[in-house]
């Protein structure tokens, strides 16, 4: 069921659920209609997927299935995404084979060489005492500037920072990241107090 998300990630415009003006890639990343278009160009510059027409929720079934409140803004707004978008980080489609850009460590004493963008991997989940807790999945991982968004389940969004020794630090939704990042590797443990996941993801050339 959709989270009928309450604002644009690019610009905060407020998106209630009746809005024609919203769209959507299939994980949720909510946008809107000039942001979608005009800085976006139809693409999701998390996932790289399509941005389509948000569908309206009949208001008798918002009695029962409200939508959230709960807003979502990437740090940084249009701004972030159009850095984004000019790094070729939305992408989800590369060629094999081909070498994705190289995002450089902004943190002083960072790890040696930077961090290349995409890193691909798995989690796994250790810990699971509510029935709401999010599946395990494949993992993707694209650092910018010492820093990425973690997507667990679809859904739930965590800002994660590398520090300059190399550790990593996110909080989001109820949500904390801990573990370490090299220039090879990202690996770390995701956890709320009833779901907890372990996550490794590894450079790709």
């Amino acid at each position: 069921m959709l989270d009928l998300r309450p604002n644009c990630e690019c610009c905060d415009r407020d998106l209630p659920s009746d809005s024609q003006d919203a769209r959507i890639c299939s994980f949720e990343c909510t946008f809107c209609v000039s942001c979608a278009e005009q800085t976006l160009h139809g693409k999701c510059p998390n996932c790289g997927g399509e941005l389509l027409r948000r569908p309206i929720r009949p208001a008798e079934k918002l009695v029962r299935s409200p939508a959230t409140t709960v807003r979502t803004l990437k740090k940084g707004g249009c701004a972030a995404f159009i850095g984004l978008l000019a790094l070729g980080l939305a992408a989800c489609d590369e060629p094999a084979g081909a070498r994705p850009v190289k995002a450089g460590s902004g943190t002083p004493g960072g790890i040696s060489g930077g961090f290349e963008v995409v890193y691909r991997g798995a989690s796994t989940r250790f810990q699971a005492d509510a029935r709401t807790c999010p599946s395990p999945g494949l993992v993707l991982i694209r650092p910018e500037n010492d820093a990425f968004t973690y997507r667990l389940g679809g859904r739930i969004l965590i800002e994660t920072t590398i520090i300059g020794d190399g550790t990593l630090a996110g909080q989001g939704q109820d949500y904390t990241i801990t573990g370490t990042a090299t220039a090879e590797k990202i690996e770390g443990d995701v956890q709320n107090g009833q779901c907890a996941y372990h996550f490794r993801a590894i450079r790709k050339h």
